[in-house]
């Protein structure tokens, strides 16, 4: 009997002698398992004086019932009746009780193998009173576990940061200034570095100004996207990072004009010319994505269109009706691919081009917002594997997080969290995947 419920409660201890019946009650309006035992044992010294137990100085004085919260058994929260054994010291007159370590912490009556289990649960994206509910513990239980194992990952010493980071922002609480939090990760074990309250400037630099300034020369590369005050603030703090702009963000910012191009130009068939109206309405996905991916021999029957057609004869049909929208799209189209191949000569030489001809006034925009960051771009083509990808991938998880708990008030316990979701059981370690030479 001893053997079976050892292992369904993982408790083995040698000290501990287990009654042979399990109780079946209702605590707090639910069905619950109490198991009941004695943990004795003799005592080597004594807790208060410290005088080593011979010739019976030291003896048994009775007994102390504790009720220890365990892991839930069967589905039914399950509780220990621990008779925990006191003993007598002689010597100093003194009384203490036998040490239960490794069962549960000093005056604490949870479980170290039900905390373990709670901070399991805590690096996942689901609120804190779900995961009180699901180990029958209170929310605010949760929470101290949540606030002591934060501060056990968050980073020191503060003379170490890794050479290549990922800089970005995200919808935080209320009370941060814009309601926005800056966050860093290293892009190349995508591990989370930090989070600092607002994104301003004068926040940011007293945060880096902890480090030493020979830590923060040793920084190679930051990726960010095309934000002015992060490209002064790596100027100004890291002298020796070369600034990479994130790819998708370029892509992003020539797709989005190209698209309100489109929308601008389909508002005006709507009355005029129903059919095309609807074929830029219903075919928008073909003119984002890669000409080169487009079909142009197999040939299938497409919604409104009334013989059978490729993809690239719906694209070069819509084009034909709309030379304005052609013109923009050769130009956002020529851009992209020279960042896929990573071909920074051709880039710069499409957008100095591309500014002289007659484009939509926001296509325009941002090609002179691209000349801007040109010296920036260089860096993404020369660092392909250094991109924002890792830094996404945890605003996605900060995110799930946020609409799981239905929000955060409170600014620290949103950041232990995040820190939780991120740190905990992360990969020891991950590689960059190197480029194939032709």
């Amino acid at each position: 009997m001893n053997n079976i419920l050892e292992a369904t409660l993982q408790i083995k201890d040698k000290n501990i002698i287990w009654d042979n019946n399990v109780q079946e009650k209702i605590l707090k309006n639910r069905k619950s398992l109490f198991y009941s035992a004695t943990y004795t044992h003799k005592p080597e010294f004594c807790a208060v004086c410290g005088c080593v137990s011979q010739n019976n100085n030291i003896v048994k004085n009775g007994t102390k019932t504790s009720r220890i919260t365990l892991c839930s058994v069967s589905g039914l929260p399950a509780y220990l009746n621990l008779r925990n054994q006191r003993f007598l010291c002689r010597e100093c007159g003194s009384s203490f009780t036998a040490d239960t370590s490794r069962i549960v912490e000093k005056y604490c009556h949870i479980s170290k193998r039900l905390k373990n289990e709670i901070k399991a649960k805590i690096s996942e994206t689901v609120s804190e009173t779900y995961i009180a509910k699901e180990t029958n513990v209170s929310i605010h239980t949760v929470r101290r576990i949540i606030d002591d194992t934060a501060r056990l990952l968050t980073i020191k010493p503060l003379h170490d940061l890794p050479e290549h980071l990922c800089f970005d922002e995200f919808k935080s609480v209320k009370s941060s200034d814009s309601n926005m939090s800056f966050i860093i990760c290293d892009s190349t074990t995508h591990k989370l570095v930090d989070v600092v309250r607002d994104r301003k400037s004068y926040s940011l630099k007293q945060y880096f100004y902890r480090f030493e300034p020979k830590t923060r020369l040793k920084v190679k590369t930051i990726s960010i996207d095309m934000y002015l005050p992060y490209i002064q603030l790596i100027k100004e703090m890291f002298l020796n990072a070369k600034i990479i702009i994130d790819p998708f963000h370029i892509v992003q910012a020539l797709n989005r004009e190209l698209n309100r191009t489109r929308v601008r130009i389909m508002n005006q068939h709507r009355y005029k010319n129903p059919k095309l109206y609807r074929k830029l309405k219903h075919y928008w996905k073909l003119i984002l994505k890669n000409p080169n991916e487009l079909q142009n021999y197999k040939y299938n029957r497409y919604k409104l269109f009334e013989s059978f057609i490729t993809s690239k004869g719906i694209v070069d049909y819509i084009l034909e009706n709309n030379p304005s929208l052609k013109n923009d799209y050769e130009v956002v189209h020529s851009p992209r691919e020279c960042i896929q191949d990573r071909d920074y000569i051709e880039f710069k030489e499409t957008i100095e081009a591309a500014t002289q001809l007659d484009l939509s006034p926001g296509l325009k925009r941002v090609l002179k917002t691209l000349m801007t960051y040109l010296p920036y771009i260089q860096n993404t083509c020369e660092y392909p594997t250094r991109t924002k990808g890792p830094i996404e991938g945890i605003n996605n998880k900060i995110k799930v997080l946020k609409r799981n708990a239905y929000g955060f008030r409170n600014y620290y316990y949103f950041r232990n969290r995040i820190i939780l979701i991120t740190k905990m059981f992360g990969p020891k370690q991950k590689g960059i995947k190197q480029q194939l030479v032709a």
